[in-house]
């Protein structure tokens, strides 16, 4: 992405996927946008006439929104204030994906300090609220009898994670992803994993163009705001290897080339149980990567028969439309990482987490990405009940689906604790959180 022989800070730009262009910042003022007279002419249709516009002062590029329809994003933070923009950020534009290349500038921290200031000055429940009504709403008249998946699914999605869902077939796992990514105007992809799969079928390659006599990069079903990875142990753990870069840094490396995904992107992987013929375990680096693993079970019969009710004539998943934007999904992202942890509720993390790494049941313990898991899991449950703040509660509720997953039972402790689920609750139990409000 850098070309570290040229003097002048650049942009790599990068149209759709796999296309790519360079532009240098001469000027003081860049104007992008999708009108002729911009100074970078963005081709997407989500991109406003005049979108953004970027300002050189004294060495320091300041990106600034043109109020524009969807919005301009830096890092995934939305950019409602001028911004200073620093070397190897990433500007998101629609599908457009802008890349800054300064390797020779730096931002003081008091210049990070004053934009963190004003970011922080826009929190507001109420745009979380609205999303959460909509997104629950529509996914209840496909998936039902299972709200609270339906909120594990969207708190999973707000803190920007990927999503394993383990369960026998036929429970509507698949469903669930279907719906959600049709809820949402996203581009969604699905991948159904087979033994034969290669990773270059998931991440794409480079093809050769006879009449060009160049290679150019096709892109592979990865590329996606949404994307459902069906029955991912079916494939063997060469293939799954293609989704560790991507699913930790939203980034594909082809032959020595980074391509970087849109935002949002969240993966929906389903997998079958481990003793069911033909499945390849997930290694435990791939298992990482999934913030949270959850199970749906079978439903009441209640809710089997309003399912059978609702498809007598047709599947309730073609009267469905999307509700909100995928930008929406981005603005939520930002929001949730502005809940406030407090000391006491990371010690309280740590200590469930270095619990994990000493019980004689279990091989391995929980890494610090999982720590980290487990709060940002936490903020997107204090966003979604309207708080700024995490309390206790709401570690006790998502350590199980969060740190469960991460962790395996050595197989002489099988007997007296039969899943790894009952290791966790234990563990919980046994660290009493100190000076915790009762009612909390």
């Amino acid at each position: 992405m850098i070309n570290m022989n040229k003097s002048q800070p650049t942009f790599t730009i990068q149209d759709g996927y796999g296309q790519t262009r360079e532009y240098q910042l001469t000027g003081k003022n860049i104007t992008i946008g999708r009108d002729q007279d911009c100074d970078i002419i963005v081709n997407t249709g989500e991109a406003s006439r005049h979108h953004a516009k970027i300002t050189r002062e004294n060495g320091t590029f300041i990106i600034e929104d043109l109020q524009s329809v969807n919005g301009t994003f830096v890092n995934s933070s939305p950019v409602n204030k001028p911004h200073a923009i620093k070397h190897m950020d990433i500007i998101q534009i629609g599908t457009c994906m802008l890349v800054f290349n300064d390797p020779n500038n730096l931002i003081s921290d008091e210049d990070n300090t004053a934009t963190r200031t004003l970011e922080n000055m826009n929190f507001s429940f109420d745009f979380i609220k609205f999303v959460i009504k909509k997104l629950e709403e529509n996914i209840a008249i496909v998936f039902k009898g299972k709200p609270e998946i339906i909120r594990n699914l969207v708190v999973c999605l707000f803190a920007d994670g990927h999503l394993l869902l383990e369960d026998t077939p036929g429970v509507g796992k698949s469903i669930l992803a279907q719906t959600l990514a049709k809820s949402i105007q996203a581009i969604y992809r699905r991948i159904q994993f087979t033994p034969d799969m290669l990773p270059s079928d998931i991440t794409g390659m480079n093809i050769f163009d006879e009449g060009e006599k160049q290679f150019h990069f096709m892109p592979g079903p990865i590329f996606g705001n949404v994307v459902l990875a069906d029955e991912i142990n079916r494939t063997t753990p060469r293939t799954q290897s293609s989704l560790l870069e991507c699913m930790s840094e939203s980034v594909i490396t082809i032959d020595g080339k980074p391509h970087v995904l849109p935002k949002p992107f969240f993966v929906i992987a389903t997998q079958n149980p481990e003793d069911y013929h033909g499945t390849y375990p997930l290694p435990e680096p791939q298992l990482d990567r999934f913030i949270m693993r959850l199970s749906i079970g079978y439903p009441a019969p209640e809710a089997e028969k309003d399912i059978l009710s609702s498809q007598a004539v047709s599947h309730p998943l073609n009267d469905i439309s999307y509700v909100i934007k995928s930008t929406d999904i981005v603005h939520c992202h930002a929001l949730v990482r502005k809940v406030m942890v407090s000391d006491s509720i990371k010690n309280y993390i740590i200590s469930i987490c270095n619990a994990t790494r000493t019980h004689p049941a279990l091989t391995n313990g929980c890494s610090p990405r999982a720590s980290l898991a487990l709060m940002r899991v936490c903020q997107s449950l204090a966003a979604y009940y309207g708080r700024n703040y995490v309390i206790p509660r709401d570690i006790r509720e998502m350590a199980v689906p969060v740190l469960a997953h991460r962790v395996k039972l050595k197989i002489r402790y099988q007997g007296e604790w039969s899943r790894v689920e009952n290791v966790i609750k234990a563990i919980i139990k046994s660290i009493p959180m100190k000076n915790e409000d009762k009612g909390l």
